[in-house]
């Protein structure tokens, strides 16, 4: 069997023991406690100003892009009124898209856009293919400028 130890000394020492256990847990627990509440704290304060961060910068960029795209109106008005010269020159179609690299048909839309009609006695003729200025057979702008009659133009 074994021996109980019996006395008032016995069990206070261990009720005390257990208590200061405890006490030791409960002083961890707050100091987790207080960690977990500081992170959480944090974590809200962080996260609030990143989004404000994120915010401020659309705005920002939403109108660095609304200048930027007023000043490149601009700039495609003064590309399209050079094509429009271009034309006014009286080169056809087709060779202007050849010298700018825009397709025959972005030629015409600039062109249009800028308001030009060809120039007198210039006729616009379509060939089989609805690609250029010149019809089959080497008519079109190039005759109506007087170049195949042996015109020189300004330029040459």
């Amino acid at each position: 069997m074994v021996k109980r130890l019996s006395g008032a000394g016995v069990n206070r020492s261990a009720a005390r023991r257990a208590s200061e256990v405890a006490a030791a847990r409960l002083a961890r627990r707050a100091v987790h406690e207080a960690a977990v509440t500081a992170a959480v704290g944090l974590y809200f304060d962080r996260s609030g100003r990143a989004a404000q961060v994120r915010e401020e910068a659309g705005e920002r960029a939403r109108r660095i892009i609304t200048e930027a795209e007023a000043a490149a109106a601009l700039l495609d008005r003064d590309a399209e009124a050079a094509v429009a010269r271009l034309k006014e020159l009286g080169e056809p179609v087709v060779e202007i898209a050849g010298m700018t690299g825009l397709p025959v048909s972005g030629v015409r839309a600039a062109v249009a856009r800028a308001g030009v009609t060809p120039a007198a006695g210039l006729v616009a003729e379509e060939d089989s293919e609805g690609q250029g200025d010149e019809a089959p057979g080497g008519g079109g702008v190039a005759e109506a400028s007087g170049v195949a009659s042996g015109e020189r133009r300004e330029w040459e």
